[in-house]
C-alpha cells in the first residue's frame, strides 16, 4: 500500500469514525435566538420560537430557556438540556448522547405570522 493510500484511507476511518460535534455556545446562541425550530421530537412534531428575551414560545406555552456551554436548557422544568448538532439550517436534539429530535431552523418567529 502506498503512503498516499494508507493516508487517504486513515483519512476516511476518522471521519466515519467521529461524528460531527455538537455546536458550541456561540453558534446555538447564532443559530436559536430570534428564530423557530421546527421539527419532530420524541415522536411528535412541533415548532419553538427562541426569544431574545430567553423564553421559549410553542404551542403547549412557553417558559425560559437558557444556552449554556453543555447546550440548552430549560430551567425548572422535567425537559432538562440538549446538546445541538447544527448543519446549515438542519438541527439535530442530543440527549444523554443519543438523538433525541430532529428538524430545521427558520427566520424570525413562524408562530406570530401564523397566528396573524
Amino acid at each position: 500500500m502506498t503512503l498516499l493510500t494508507r493516508i487517504a484511507t486513515a483519512v476516511t476511518v476518522s471521519v466515519i469514525a467521529f461524528p460531527a460535534l455538537a455546536a458550541t455556545q456561540g453558534e446555538i446562541r447564532a443559530a436559536l435566538v430570534g428564530n423557530t425550530f421546527q421539527g419532530d421530537m420524541g415522536g411528535g412534531g412541533y415548532s419553538s420560537y427562541f426569544a431574545e428575551d430567553g423564553t421559549y414560545y410553542d404551542a403547549s406555552g412557553s417558559g425560559p430557556y437558557e444556552i449554556i456551554d453543555e447546550g440548552v436548557c430549560y430551567p425548572d422544568t422535567d425537559f432538562g438540556c440538549y446538546q445541538a448538532k447544527i448543519d446549515g439550517t438542519s438541527l439535530e436534539w442530543i440527549k444523554d448522547g443519543e438523538s433525541a429530535g430532529f428538524g430545521e431552523l427558520l427566520d424570525g418567529d413562524i408562530l406570530d405570522l401564523m397566528a396573524q
